[in-house]
């Protein structure tokens, strides 16, 4: 779509959802800047420039939004405006249960709960809005998604828009000491997804197996460990690759694909354990509720490794505006209700309150919500999954 020489702000007028990659490097751009004259002002590969912006382009592409429809969509005077996106495993049971909520409360809730098939249509949205008028009161997304990208942080985080005290002190001892709450109040969470590593026993192994997660960079598990992500060249699963650059940085992430087996997606990885064939490895890094689609043939054959320092998670959180209304403020504090808690728990998604993580593990790690509002998102998923390529042995010709 793009080459090297095109110049970025052709690109930035015939799709503005571009300024969302290229945040952190606006204030170098003039009318005559190319993507290999900004690479070179960079010093970094001219590809990871051009990845970055075919992806944005392909999604504004496939996934067009009109912008006014949107926000009449998404904003509804005299409602409690909520919108964002959860783990598709109990996406539909929330929506019934925060429907239920504002019914019997006698709250008028305009919630916009996107699939996944229509999440980047919402992403779009979000790439393109400037002003906080034109976003619902409560935010609700997990993981490292739009709400994370550092052009929304300095529009909307850092600002004060949606920076609100929280509606609950209830955290579970384990994610309270892993430091999961913001203390700016700006993030919100009340859901926590792992990562695990799942150990297939029906492969020969003749090594230990690995004792924490940085012991996956070993060179005695080249070639043995299964990654979560596609065939092709993507984000290398960004969770891993984020994990491994704040711990360790861009030395660990060249370990870590160097000894990476495959990459596929969760459900063949799942498919693939306990049978010993060319598609699988003795580890597999999976998220936690990966685990729960494990065949019942299977479940004897395989163990989720205990690790001495627990396991890297993501959260499942929300933000709200500083001038939310006192139902909206009855809806977030739903979200810490027994009702959601139950629905999450039951999908393998672990609610804030609890006393441990769904694996059991008494630890858990978390990068850090103010290191999270400093990094270049998304920016830094095609930096990093170009270090990450480069390294991987499969990596597609």
């Amino acid at each position: 779509m793009i080459d090297i020489k095109t110049k970025i702000k052709q690109i930035l007028q015939q799709t503005p959802g571009c300024e969302e990659f290229l945040y952190p490097f606006l204030h170098k751009i003039q009318d005559d800047t190319s993507l290999i004259s900004l690479a070179t002002m960079l010093d970094i590969p001219a590809s990871i420039l051009q990845y970055g912006l075919e992806r944005s382009i392909k999604r504004e592409e496939q996934n067009s939004c009109n912008y006014q429809q949107m926000r009449e969509r998404l904003i509804k005077p005299g409602h409690v405006n909520i919108a964002g996106f959860v783990n598709f495993l109990w996406q539909n049971e929330f929506v019934y249960e925060m429907k239920s909520k504002s019914e019997k409360s006698g709250i008028k809730l305009n919630l916009n709960i996107f699939p996944k098939h229509s999440i980047e249509q919402f992403q779009n949205y979000i790439s393109l809005c400037t002003s906080p008028d034109d976003l619902p009161e409560i935010l609700i997304g997990k993981g490292f998604s739009s709400f994370m990208s550092q052009r929304f942080v300095d529009k909307f985080v850092k600002t004060g828009s949606y920076s609100h005290p929280p509606v609950s002190d209830k955290t579970g001892r384990v994610f309270a000491k892993a430091r999961l709450q913001d203390s700016q109040h700006d993030y919100h969470p009340f859901g926590v997804e792992e990562m695990v590593m799942i150990h297939d026993k029906t492969i020969p192994f003749s090594e230990e197996l690995p004792k924490t997660w940085i012991s996956v960079l070993e060179p005695k598990y080249a070639n043995a460990i299964m990654q979560m992500g596609k065939a092709k060249r993507d984000h290398f699963g960004f969770n891993m690759m984020l994990y491994l650059y704040t711990k360790v940085g861009r030395e660990g992430i060249e370990q870590y694909a160097s000894n990476v087996k495959n990459k596929q997606h969760f459900s063949y990885i799942i498919k693939n354990m306990a049978r010993n064939n060319g598609d699988s490895a003795p580890i597999n890094i999976v998220h936690q509720f990966a685990g729960r689609f494990i065949r019942s043939d299977a479940l004897e054959k395989t163990e989720v490794i205990t690790t001495k320092d627990g396991n890297p998670c993501v959260c499942i959180f929300f933000l709200m505006k500083n001038s939310l209304c006192d139902h909206g403020i009855e809806m977030a504090r739903h979200l810490y209700s027994p009702q959601i808690k139950s629905i999450m728990e039951k999908w393998g998604t672990a609610h804030i309150t609890s006393e441990l993580p769904t694996s059991g593990n008494p630890k858990i790690q978390w990068v850090g919500w103010n290191k999270i509002k400093e990094l270049p998102l998304p920016y830094l998923k095609e930096e990093l999954s170009e270090t990450a390529y480069n390294h991987y042995k499969k990596a597609e010709l």
